[in-house]
């Protein structure tokens, strides 16, 4: 039998230019407790007319 993942999801946002320092300290959290990266993407909706990107990151690491 294969190895088996779980995965997660958690999505950021933040104003152009603004300190990313707080999307930096959670990525470093989640990789503590074994989540590895595997993924992301943002919101490029052309009606976008926020002033905030959105971004969102995707997860796994081996079920326990």
């Amino acid at each position: 039998m294969g190895q088996k993942y779980e995965y997660d999801l958690w999505t950021a946002t933040w104003g152009h230019g603004e300190s990313t320092s707080k999307i930096q300290k959670e990525l470093n959290k989640r990789g503590g407790k074994g989540w590895e990266l595997v993924g992301m993407t943002r919101d490029e909706s052309p009606t976008d007319v926020h002033e905030e990107e959105v971004v969102l990151f995707v997860f796994k690491r081996n079920k326990k």
